[in-house]
């Protein structure tokens, strides 16, 4: 077992919360799983994990929508760890709870994992989700920032418009699939 002692629950402040309500977030799990939202987070994070593992099926859909995806290894990579933070913030801003959200992103990363160990090994390693996460922050054209940060890790800075694309063909794909699993 290990020491959580020196974990902290941090208030919007940044300040260290003294007074975590346990029960709240037991009550919220329960009632999470019995309503079936728990199952259905599962459920979202494997089948968006699945789309990554996948990748001959993922270039032909995209494909279809941007255009060509003839590039290397690295871009190709870069497009998948592109695809992987669209998947994470559409979670993150489609969810109903926090503890939803962790689930699906979890079960998401598991399943990668398991089926593509070397991407997610990469991808664990890497800083490019701080660059995206970086972009959300700039401006309210979310999808122009991120398209930017994508070109500058591509380190190729007419792929603005393809980081862009991508991000919003497969921010509409994933909200629609969130969607379909109709969150309580």
């Amino acid at each position: 077992m290990f020491d959580d002692s020196d974990i902290k629950i941090f208030n919007d402040k940044g300040h260290p919360q003294e007074n975590f309500d346990e029960v709240s977030v037991i009550s919220e799990m329960k009632r999470h799983r019995s309503n079936g939202n728990s199952e259905k987070a599962k459920t979202l994070g494997q089948h968006l994990a699945d789309i990554f593992v996948d990748e001959e099926k993922m270039i032909k859909d995209l494909s279809k929508e941007v255009g060509p995806l003839n590039f290397d290894d690295d871009i190709m990579y870069q497009i998948k760890v592109l695809l992987a933070f669209t998947a994470e913030y559409c979670i993150n801003h489609s969810l109903p709870s926090p503890l939803l959200s962790n689930t699906a992103i979890n079960r998401m990363y598991d399943t990668v994992k398991a089926s593509a160990f070397e991407f997610y090994d990469r991808l664990d390693d890497g800083a490019e989700y701080s660059f995206y996460y970086l972009a959300l922050r700039k401006s309210a054209d979310i999808s122009t920032e991120i398209g930017k940060a994508f070109s500058m890790i591509c380190e190729n800075p007419d792929f603005a418009t393809l980081g862009k694309n991508l991000f919003e063909f497969a921010k509409q794909e994933i909200d629609s699939v969130i969607d379909l699993y109709e969150f309580e």
